[in-house]
């Protein structure tokens, strides 16, 4: 966590907000440099947290655990990510709670080397996985099942990395297939790569990308968390209605020039999947559940309403605030 805080401090150095201005510093991670964690950057750079008042110091974080760890310690007050490692802390006793899911489903697809063109080609291959109970691990088992396949049994699973990990790893022959997002799925296919599928196509209820915090973090700034959300809401009804500057957005955040993979990764997040009030649905914390009770027993009781805390989205739709965005002339 030393590093995390490491990180923190230069950005205080470089970052400082202009004198005199009100803005309240608040500690944000995101676990992955993915089109589905972009509407965080597009926010930002549309000045949706400057106008409430908002210093945000984002940084990258990679994988779930180092995000909980640095949440539930008080060392960031929010994270995007995927929304089970909330969950799954949340049954143990850590206050971590889901306030917003921009995806409740499962979008991955399936890119594989010529050498598997089929579902069934995966059998005695190698597939590559960001690390063990990670989202595309998860979807993974789930697709393999319903192709007859069982991981660890028919498909051997080795742990890669982030995203640009997997796509390289594919393309070098490391693993013979893994699950990737756009705009890395354009990438592949002008590689050659195989599509095999999509999980977006087996209409999975999952939590996937998230904005969680912990209570304890809404109780001692709930006015910044309040607003933070805002700022997010009118950075979605920009993500959906400013297209140029919001795949300019993404180029920045994933470093990616190619046009074509900027508007797939757009298509998909801002105008496929993102719903305009983007409650965590609670059909996707059952599912979740579901999978965790297979390796722990509290699972089995939990009650799902208890990992969610939607009251800041109710606040925004039910004051009209969200339906005045959306507002046609």
């Amino acid at each position: 966590m030393k590093i995390i805080a490491a990180v923190f401090l230069l950005f205080a150095a470089i970052a400082r907000p202009v004198a005199g201005w009100p803005l309240d510093r608040v500690y944000v991670s995101h676990s992955a440099v993915s089109g589905s964690q972009a509407v965080l950057f597009v926010t930002r750079d549309a000045g949706f947290f400057k106008k409430y008042d908002l210093d945000p110091r984002i940084v990258f974080v990679s994988g779930a655990p180092p995000n909980i760890a640095a949440l539930v310690s008080g060392e960031i007050d929010l994270t995007v990510f995927a929304g089970p490692a909330a969950i799954a802390s949340g049954l143990e006793g850590a206050d971590t709670v889901v306030l917003m899911t921009f995806i409740n489903t499962m979008e991955h697809t399936f890119i594989s080397r010529p050498n598997v063109r089929k579902p069934a080609d995966l059998k005695g291959k190698k597939f590559g996985i960001a690390r063990p109970g990670a989202t595309d691990d998860y979807g993974a088992r789930v697709a393999f099942r319903k192709w007859g396949l069982e991981a660890d049994r028919d498909v051997t699973m080795l742990s890669v990395g982030t995203q640009p990990s997997r796509f390289a790893a594919v393309k070098s022959g490391l693993v013979d297939a893994t699950l990737l997002q756009p705009p890395f799925t354009v990438r592949a296919r002008q590689e050659g790569l195989i599509e095999l599928g999509s999980l977006g196509e087996l209409g999975l209820d999952y939590v996937g990308t998230s904005l969680a915090t912990t209570r304890q973090t809404i109780q001692k700034k709930e006015s910044i968390v309040r607003r933070f959300v805002r700022a997010i809401v009118e950075g979605i009804h920009f993500y959906k209605t400013q297209k140029e500057a919001s795949i300019q957005a993404i180029a920045k955040f994933t470093k990616l020039t190619d046009r074509a993979a900027l508007e797939e990764a757009y298509n998909t997040y801002a105008i496929k999947y993102m719903e305009r009030v983007p409650y965590p649905g609670i059909k996707g914390v059952e599912a979740i559940l579901e999978d965790l009770a297979k390796t722990n027993p509290k699972a089995k009781t939990a009650d799902p309403k208890k990992f969610i805390d939607p009251r800041f989205l109710k606040e925004l739709e039910e004051s009209g605030f969200i339906a005045q965005l959306y507002k046609t002339k």
